[in-house]
């Protein structure tokens, strides 16, 4: 199910070598008095930033929408965080690394904008996880690092790199950094290690929710207005009605398995009631979800190349009108809007997670929390203040004008306005590209520029899913073998899945699937029950 782990893959390529190679490193022997001492941690107190008012108004789950950027902007941060020495920082870049920062006037004004040159050691997504471990085994670590969530034994690594920095962020202790303040508890949990506060969120949680995005326009064309299917059957009859493969266009671009799970009420990730824990993998219901996918196949309904297509080709067949419906995230949404060849007439919705038949509640699943924790170098020659006012700065919010330069850079240059809403050009789109977002940022602003229709929708639904919004009750809890073996154990359930889903194995293969899996999981699942145990006092 790779939809469901590929935020994952950084901590999955990482050996535990890695941080062996540490000094100090040693696995814990005791995780419940670790988790323990994490649970006395007070996080960071959470005060929203109110400097600029939203049309559509968020809260610590979701997010502030705006129809058009401010005419006004607010100067968030009056004195530049930077000490006047260089900085370092290493992270992952999502896209083409861009020019360097010699032949890069963004790079340049952001140096001059934080007081210090910012020293960024780049790699793609691919390559990240093999750099990151060599750095990390090198002890030869920046100021600043992307650490990625769900490396392998993070609370050594992070012991015996990088700073502890309680003192500096829990309870109100934040405010003095009133943009890291603006970030919720829910965000918080994931930097809390070894009985301290061990790095800064990168936020994602309600941004990386996702549900079945839809193509209106070609919705449109074909005499249907923005569907509301109410159960799974009819759900599939929509699917079929819009499949035209002598056009070459299906529905779906790849099976929704996530979206069909939610249909059947299965919880997010791992499910906890009384101190026990259960796996989605584990629900009575689940059976029945592959059977729904397995008919889905056989429909027809789905890319018959969509097993093997990667996941650009993916968004190429929804942007090109190959495919009605994908399921991604508020972050590709307005992705899909950027990369468009449609032109003006193309139009995005999402569609609420409806319930898979009568006596069934749907559930969304809410986003996982955090991209990475960005931690600081221990032995960095900044002060810890240095190093916390530039990640303030990072995640100075929509509105600002830290924003405005942080995302798109300087007018002219790298972007034109439209009104008041930056369009970005070529240079910018390609300039701006250097991994600032991974040292910190605000929870994403629902906004396109030139479309105040996107904000809207993008509110509405997240309303409409609030409600019944299902968490994995495993977050803030660490397993050390969920990110070690279990990554592995994981993946050999989801490539047998995948064989079912196809038609290619029986839905009766799950059992040993499950069997096998359980081999592992069940020691990732005592491992979360002590931590949830120790961290409510049992």
């Amino acid at each position: 199910m790779h939809e469901m782990s590929r935020r994952a893959v950084l901590g999955g390529g990482l050996a535990l070598g890695a941080t062996a190679a540490l000094p100090g490193c040693r696995s814990s022997k005791d995780p419940g008095a670790t988790q323990s001492q994490n649970a006395a941690v007070q996080l960071p107190t959470y005060v929203k930033y109110e400097g600029v008012t939203p049309d559509y108004t968020g809260n610590a789950v979701l997010n502030d929408g705006f129809k058009k950027f401010p005419e006004s902007l607010v100067k968030g941060v009056e004195q530049a965080p930077g000490d006047g020495k260089p900085i370092s920082f290493m992270t992952n870049i999502p896209g083409a690394l861009p020019p360097g920062v010699g032949q890069n006037k963004f790079w340049q004004e952001l140096n001059t904008q934080l007081g210090s040159d910012l020293e960024i050691s780049m790699a793609t997504n691919d390559e990240y996880p093999t750099k990151f471990q060599t750095r990390v085994a090198s002890g030869d670590l920046p100021d600043i690092v992307n650490v990625p969530v769900g490396t392998a034994r993070m609370p050594e690594l992070l012991a015996a790199s990088c700073v502890d920095l309680t003192e500096h962020l829990a309870g109100d202790a934040v405010k003095k950094y009133p943009f890291l303040a603006n970030l919720s508890e829910d965000y918080w949990r994931g930097c809390v290690f070894n009985g301290g506060i061990y790095g800064v969120p990168v936020p994602r949680l309600m941004s990386r929710t996702s549900s079945a995005l839809c193509r209106l326009d070609l919705l449109e064309e074909k005499g249907i207005g923005k569907p509301e299917p109410a159960s799974f059957d009819e759900s599939m009859q929509l699917w079929k009605d819009v499949t035209d493969p002598k056009s070459n266009v299906w529905a779906w671009t790849r099976v929704p398995q996530t979206y069909i799970l939610g249909m059947l009420g299965i919880d997010n990730g791992w499910h906890e009631e009384g101190g026990k824990f259960t796996h989605w993998r584990e629900h009575a219901e689940y059976k029945r979800a592959l059977e729904a996918m397995q008919q889905m196949v056989k429909e027809g309904v789905v890319n018959p190349d969509s097993f093997t297509a990667n996941a650009t080709t993916r968004k190429q067949w929804f942007n090109g009108g190959r495919a009605i419906f994908d399921y991604d995230s508020f972050v590709a949404w307005n992705q899909y809007y950027a990369e468009n060849s449609a032109g003006d007439a193309f139009s995005v919705d999402m569609l609420d997670v409806p319930a898979f038949d009568s006596g069934v509640e749907a559930k969304p699943w809410l986003g996982a929390a955090l991209n990475n924790v960005t931690s600081f170098k221990k032995d960095s020659e900044h002060e810890v203040e240095t190093l916390l006012a530039v990640a303030n700065w990072m995640a100075a919010p929509f509105g600002t004008e830290e924003y405005l330069f942080r995302k798109y850079g300087t007018a002219g240059e790298h972007y034109e306005l439209n009104g008041t809403d930056p369009v970005p050009k070529k240079e910018g789109v390609v300039q701006t590209g250097i991994g600032l977002q991974y040292i910190s940022d605000s929870p994403l602003a629902l906004y396109y520029a030139g479309k105040p229709e996107v904000a809207e929708r993008q509110h509405a639904i997240q309303k409409a899913m609030e409600p019944r919004l299902s968490r994995d009750a495993s977050q803030g809890l660490y397993s050390e073998t969920a990110y070690g073996d279990g990554k592995t154990a994981d993946k050999e359930f989801d490539d047998g899945v995948n064989q079912i889903i196809q038609g290619n194995k029986p839905v009766s293969d799950y059992d040993a699937l499950l069997s096998t899996w359980k081999q592992t999981g069940d020691k990732v699942r005592s491992e979360f029950e002590q931590a949830f145990a120790a961290a409510n006092g049992g």
